[in-house]
Order: C-alpha cells, then sequence, then structure tokens
C-alpha cells in the first residue's frame, strides 16, 4: 500500500512540475512575441534562445529566434547587420533542424532567409541561392502539400522571378488563391505552431492586378 501511494505521489509530483514546465514556457514564449510587437527584436531573440536552451527538445524558440533575425533585415540597409542577422538565423535554424527532421516550416523559414540574402543583394546571391529556395519550397510542399505558407511565399518568390524575366507575375496568382484557402482550413497543432502569414495575402495579391 505504501507503495502504491508513494507511486501516486511521485506521480502527482510529476504531472504537476510538468504542468509548472509548460506554464513557464508558455510565459515565456508570450513574452518573446511580446517583445517582438514592441519592437524590440533583439530582446525578443535573446528570449526565445533562452527559451530554447531550457526546451532542449523543442524546435520552436529557435525557430522564431531565426525569423526574427530574417525580418528584421527588411527593414535595414546596413550590409554588416544584414550578413550578421542572417548568419544567425541559419545557426539557429541548424538547430532547430536537429530537433526536428523533415519539417515543413523550418524549410520555408529557410527558403525566407535565402530570400532575404537575394533581396538584400541580388548581384551577389541570385545566381547561387536562387536554386536553393526554389529546392525549399519543392520539400516543404512535398512534406506538407496543403502548407498555407509555402503556397503563398513560394508563388511570390515564383512571381518576383516572372517580373525580373520579364514574364506575366499573374500565372502564379492560382496558387495564392490555394493558400487563402489552405489559411482558412490550418488549426494550430501545438501553441505556439506557426499559424503566420494570412495578414500577407493582399500584399501578394498585388501582383494579381491588372
Amino acid at each position: 500500500m505504501k507503495t502504491i501511494v508513494s507511486l501516486l505521489i511521485f506521480l502527482t509530483i510529476s504531472m504537476i512540475n510538468t504542468i509548472n514546465a509548460q506554464s513557464s514556457y508558455e510565459k515565456g514564449m508570450s513574452k518573446a512575441f511580446e517583445l517582438w510587437k514592441a519592437k524590440t527584436p533583439d530582446e525578443a531573440i535573446n528570449l526565445f534562445e533562452r527559451i530554447a536552451k531550457a526546451e532542449k527538445e523543442n524546435w520552436l524558440p529557435y525557430y522564431y529566434a531565426a525569423q526574427v533575425h530574417i525580418t528584421t533585415t527588411f527593414n535595414t540597409k546596413d550590409a554588416e547587420v544584414i550578413e550578421s542577422r542572417l548568419k544567425k538565423a541559419q545557426e539557429y535554424l541548424n538547430e532547430a533542424k536537429t530537433l526536428s527532421k523533415e519539417n515543413a516550416e523550418i524549410l520555408i523559414m529557410e527558403a525566407l532567409l535565402n530570400t532575404a540574402y537575394v533581396a538584400y543583394n541580388p548581384s551577389v546571391y541570385a545566381m547561387t541561392l536562387s536554386g536553393k529556395v526554389e529546392e525549399l519550397y519543392q520539400k516543404a510542399k512535398a512534406l506538407e502539400p496543403n502548407n498555407p505558407r509555402a503556397m503563398l511565399y513560394h508563388a511570390e518568390w515564383k512571381m518576383g522571378g516572372a517580373k525580373f524575366f520579364g514574364k506575366d507575375p499573374k500565372a502564379f496568382c492560382p496558387e495564392v488563391e490555394k493558400a487563402i484557402l489552405y489559411f482558412e482550413k490550418e488549426t494550430v497543432k501545438t501553441p505556439f505552431y506557426p499559424k503566420w502569414g494570412k495578414n500577407q495575402v493582399k500584399r501578394v495579391q498585388q501582383n494579381c492586378k491588372s
């Protein structure tokens, strides 16, 4: 009887510790997103990194730390800052990949990272990274054919290529429409699982106007 009671106490304590850990994780992640929203990206990144080191099997904090770095580069023209942020973002994504292999969301983020390189310095990176961007989107869509971010951002990437070569970007508008449907059907798998991108549809749709 004592053994059973001891086991129940142990299980109860373990459950409480798990709940507390989840609560701490969720509070930390929420705070990191608040810092990002408040336009203090480096504070957000630092908190995501601290969470990642505590949550040793969770790829999401590394993923978001990378995303903050990547998105921040679009608001700066300082080449040294851009290179530094994108290099660090790749390191975070590499960490995420060790924790979650064959992950479409990580592949999409890596495609966006390489897109950031191309956007920042097309004369240097367009030739070397365009094929990689295409490959990453294709892999992501093979893993998750109905992923709205893969569909939307791949369409935008191809639209940019069409414009560059003097072709009609509207050829990829049906893919944007598919992305809209995928966004509408998307469900959250776990807390903080990626669900961003829907607010960018209208921006991408600008390419579909006559």
